[in-house]
């Protein structure tokens, strides 16, 4: 009984037991990276097509809060917000909010996708993984320089310039600190291959569900696919004013506070932030995607 109850529910057995329900071949890895781990699964997924281990790739991620609607304690100076909203980029921003979710994506090589008539959700064109060592304030504190290095590989691998780019998904916590942070590296990212001043959309899906720790990747990814079919880009909610700390005005970006069309001007991109997050102590890897 213990053996079952150890393989149905520990997080090192759900990838190979998906495999065996599924009976899937291919290589079959667990990533552990807190909240960048769905999305560094979607780069060794890509990785594994690309090299050819195999023809056909899942790969997502699952966060189960547990209790089920348990509140928390305020605590200032602490991630959590006072008001139980995320409040992305907004002057109101000093928090986020948790929540439970699941995602998963199914990966092919382009070729073989549109020559089996499969139907194309998005076409992920450059993946980068890095982490910041120690060039950093702190160990929980994210640095700019690193994450700006994993958004400019991941353009210069997708051979796209910053001037192309016309949405990106946050990380957009909704802490005071975080999204200057975030802005200011794809700020310096974007500066590289680009001089543009307010062509990029931002906005953070945690707005809608919270942030979904493990799974917070893919439920960004999905966000951005379903916004590529509809060619629309929904609006990031609890945005009332910029944070005063991002400086806005001379970046490339803009929040994306209401629903707009989105046109396919030249060659229709997006770009998923580079992903780094910390969460209870522990200090993920990051992840950038176009």
């Amino acid at each position: 009984m213990f053996l079952l109850r150890h393989t149905g529910n520990d997080k090192d057995f759900l990838s190979t037991r998906v495999s065996h329900v599924f009976d899937l071949k291919g290589p079959s890895i667990g990533v552990q990276t807190a909240c960048s781990t769905s999305l560094v699964a979607i780069h060794y997924a890509a990785q594994a097509l690309l090299n050819g281990e195999c023809d056909m790739a899942l790969a997502g991620g699952v966060t189960i809060e547990l209790p089920q609607g348990r509140g928390y304690l305020y605590q200032e100076g602490e991630i959590l917000s006072p008001d139980g909203h995320c409040h992305a980029f907004d002057h109101r921003a000093q928090g986020t909010v948790f929540g439970s979710g699941a995602g998963c994506v199914v990966l092919r090589r382009a070729a073989d996708a549109i020559r089996d008539g499969d139907h194309i959700w998005a076409i992920l064109k450059g993946t980068a993984v890095n982490n910041d060592g120690a060039a950093k304030a702190g160990y929980l504190a994210p640095s700019v320089e690193g994450q700006a290095a994993c958004v400019a590989e991941a353009q210069a691998v997708a051979g796209v310039t910053g001037d192309e780019v016309s949405y990106v998904e946050c990380h957009g916590t909704g802490t005071y600190l975080g999204d200057p942070i975030e802005v200011a590296a794809l700020t310096a990212a974007f500066r590289e291959t680009g001089q543009g001043v307010g062509h990029c959309r931002i906005g953070s899906v945690k707005t809608n569900i919270g942030h979904l720790d493990t799974a917070a990747g893919v439920a960004s990814l999905i966000k951005v696919a379903l916004a590529l079919h509809h060619r629309e880009l929904p609006p990031s909610l609890g945005f009332e004013a910029p944070n005063p700390a991002i400086d806005f005005e001379t970046s490339p970006f803009r929040v994306n506070d209401r629903l707009m069309p989105w046109a396919a001007e030249g060659r229709l991109r997006f770009w998923p932030r580079p992903r780094r997050g910390a969460h209870r102590g522990k200090v993920t890897g990051r992840f950038s995607r176009l």
